[in-house]
């Protein structure tokens, strides 16, 4: 139950973060969405534990284990755009 429910809030967190990253136009929206779930489960599993925050992975479902999974969806987002963003310059 845990796997299923960071791949939804993976998912959505990625989403949210697209709409902050204001990456959210076309064709890129399946890279985006991808790259957001990556960043959530890396920064949801990994990060957070280290930080002394419950890990989502066991259930220790709280906000600043998700606050953390949307700053690495974030993250992996912008870097994931950083060379389209040099690009329209």
């Amino acid at each position: 139950m845990g796997v299923v429910f960071l791949i939804v809030v993976g998912g959505t967190l990625g989403w949210l973060a697209a709409i902050v990253m204001r990456a959210e136009s076309g064709p890129e929206m399946l890279r985006n969405g991808v790259a957001g779930v990556a960043g959530a489960l890396l920064a949801g599993l990994g990060v957070s534990p280290l930080l002394g925050q419950g890990s989502l992975l066991y259930g220790a479902y709280d906000v600043a284990a998700l606050v953390i999974s949307l700053l690495g969806s974030a993250a992996l987002l912008l870097a994931v755009n950083l060379p389209r963003l040099r690009e329209q310059r």
